[in-house]
């Protein structure tokens, strides 16, 4: 059985186009002028389209071209088809506001919250008729957007093919160590990594959809320098941590924004921070699939995740 790209191959659709024309002009040769044909030319259409549909289309009266039951029947599906084409080879400029795509991005778990909430809310605004989903990334960069699954990732790796993968720096980020504001560090001075290992820590799990099977950062520089934290609660909720934390001496390892996040910031104190550790400054990287490059809607969405995250996660 032919597929129907096996059997549109075989059509030439400037049959169709001179189809609609004759239908409206009813006159083989303003049907011509119009297409800037020589009335032979539109002539020998007339009857390659005849043969197509195996209908005489026209019968000719005094006054001109009269169409067929056929060709009338004919009008309104061809009508449909040429704005339809059109559609395809005219660029429009974009209007979020009539966008009624799906945009897929993935995001690493520890910015998840800080990000997902603005973006949500901008997205919404803008495309009322849109819909956006967030998925956990993966250990590579690249997977996620090589099968299709995500539109967008945004990773601490930049791709090893930007030609393939264009991307863009978002900026950086670094780990600060937090408390509770009835912790016993809250309020001490100069405290030292030593001190705040003395403690007990809260730690923010992967998602179990996510493949990013890699030690914690701050792990592994602490183990590389004979430390490590002792880990008394995990959860893939951040604010479930941070619940936990306000009745333990507990202590939490994030990204340095995280105090300007609502509804978090103000039971949190920040006590010790690791900014001046070259190899745990993180650069982010919003990536993308070339395929994209090109999209109105992409490119208004990519827009859209730059503003959020320059605003909200990252020192650009």
């Amino acid at each position: 059985m032919m597929t129907i790209e096996q059997q549109l191959s075989r059509l030439d659709l400037n049959l169709l186009v001179s189809l609609s024309v004759l239908i409206k002009e009813r006159n083989v040769t303003r049907a011509a002028n119009t297409l800037y044909l020589s009335q032979p030319a539109m002539s020998r259409t007339l009857s390659r389209l005849r043969e197509l549909f195996d209908d005489p289309l026209f019968y000719r009266e005094s006054n001109g071209l009269v169409p067929t039951q056929k060709a009338l029947e004919l009008q309104a599906p061809l009508e449909e088809l040429l704005l339809a084409m059109r559609s395809l080879v005219t660029k429009s400029a974009f209007d979020p506001a009539e966008c009624v795509q799906t945009f897929v991005v993935s995001v690493p778990p520890l910015m998840s919250r800080m990000l997902s909430v603005p973006l949500a809310e901008r997205f919404m605004h803008d495309a009322p008729n849109a819909s956006l989903i967030e998925y956990p990334i993966a250990k590579t960069p690249t997977s996620q957007l090589l099968s299709r699954d995500v539109d967008f990732t945004i990773h601490i790796e930049a791709p090893s093919n930007p030609i393939e993968f264009p991307y863009v720096s978002l900026g950086q980020i670094y780990p600060v160590f937090y408390v509770s504001e009835h912790h016993p560090l809250a309020k001490a001075k100069n405290v030292t990594l030593e001190q705040c290992l003395e403690s007990r820590f809260v730690d923010l799990t992967l998602d179990i959809r996510s493949n990013y099977g890699l030690q914690h950062p701050v792990d592994t520089y602490l183990v590389k320098n004979g430390m490590q934290r002792d880990i008394a609660f995990k959860s893939g909720q951040l604010l479930t941590l941070v619940e936990v934390m306000q009745s333990s001496n507990t202590i939490l390892v994030a990204t340095h924004k995280l105090t300007e996040l609502e509804g978090i910031g103000d039971k949190i104190v920040p006590i010790f921070s690791l900014d001046n550790v070259p190899e745990l400054m993180f650069e982010l990287f919003l990536i993308e699939h070339k395929r994209t490059v090109t999209s109105p809607a992409h490119q208004w969405f990519k827009n859209l995740v730059v503003s959020v995250i320059e605003d909200v996660v990252c020192d650009s």
